[in-house]
């Protein structure tokens, strides 16, 4: 039902031009899929930033990271408040594969806030640039607010990650160990030191914020490649502004699965800024999210499939052996 009101809302924007609305539907699944092809080496590239967080005696293949970084966009995505539910479900995952389970917990949780920093970086970047060009200081503040969203919500999950109620959280856990006996209160103690060692070592921090800052320069090239089959070419100054205030004005969706609807209009609040009309902006964010339909649906699939294999084997290194005699 969304989508058919975004499609209607793409056709209202374009009866005044028939032939712009022929081009923008025959152009559609070409446009996807330049979504995609950047997008997947984005995938990489997180996954990479994640990996780099771990030590190298633990860190599993770069496809297999890919997958686990997948199945997190793929909640992130299409379920509310996804970013958390796919963060935990990735570093369990992770656990299976032999990683400490504080070690995972903790490597999940600050890659998570170090996406935020690149992006912190990234979102400054386009700002200075819309000043450099002298337009759209009306957006500047708009832009502005977005950045304050990211950057607030960074400090508060570096200070969480630094001063976590261990007491309280040891109190609460212990009560539900007496229901489920495999929790361990201690747990938490393991996590916050695993997650201090990490934020002592500077060269695997830097890393993975280089890592998380290639991710989001790509996402310029996914922009400009777009308008440019659109007949709507821009310059990668002005795909970069496109994109990084999308990005920044994006965080005030987190909430709802894929930021819906907040997406779209900040995608066309941004290339109003550099000249592109909305109808092409539109157009552009129908395509990213079509993409994100088209890698995420799977992407759960795979997910759940992923759970169900883990979850069996878990059970059948639990199950007792044939005795002597049988």
């Amino acid at each position: 039902m969304l989508g058919g009101l975004v499609l209607a809302a793409a056709i209202a924007l374009n009866l005044g031009d028939l032939d712009g609305l022929r081009r923008m539907v025959a152009e559609a699944p070409f446009a996807i899929a330049i979504s995609i092809a950047v997008h997947i080496p984005q995938i990489f590239l997180t996954a990479m930033a994640w990996r780099a967080l771990l030590p190298p005696q633990h860190r599993p293949p770069v496809l297999a990271m890919a997958r686990l970084r997948w199945y997190r966009e793929s909640a992130n995505a299409l379920l509310p408040a996804g970013a958390l539910v796919g963060q935990a479900a990735a570093a369990r995952l992770l656990a299976r594969r032999g990683v400490p389970g504080e070690m995972a917990g903790a490597t999940a949780t600050v890659d998570l806030t170090l996406e935020a920093v690149s992006q912190l970086f990234f979102t400054l970047a386009g700002v200075a640039l819309l000043l450099g060009v002298g337009g759209g200081q009306g957006m500047v503040g708009f832009a502005l607010a977005g950045l304050a969203i990211a950057l607030g919500g960074a400090g508060a999950m570096v200070l969480l990650q630094r001063r976590l109620p261990l007491t309280l959280l040891e109190r609460g856990l212990a009560r539900l160990a007496r229901r489920w006996p495999a929790i361990r209160p201690g747990a938490i103690r393991d996590f916050q030191a695993a997650i201090l060692a990490l934020h002592a070592d500077w060269p695997r921090l830097v890393a993975a914020v280089l890592w998380h800052t290639a991710a989001w320069l790509s996402g310029v090239l996914e922009v400009a490649g777009i308008l440019w089959l659109l007949g709507q070419p821009v310059s990668l100054a002005d795909g970069m502004v496109i994109e990084t205030l999308a990005q920044a004005l994006r965080n005030a969706g987190f909430m709802l699965p894929g930021a819906l609807a907040v997406q779209e209009g900040a995608i066309i609040g941004a290339a109003a800024l550099v000249g592109v009309p909305a109808a092409a902006a539109l157009a552009m964010a129908l395509a990213r999210r079509a993409r994100e339909v088209l890698l995420s649906l799977p992407g759960l699939l795979a997910w759940q499939r992923a759970e169900g294999a883990a979850m069996a084997a878990g059970k059948g290194a639990a199950a007792p052996g044939p005795r002597p005699g049988d």
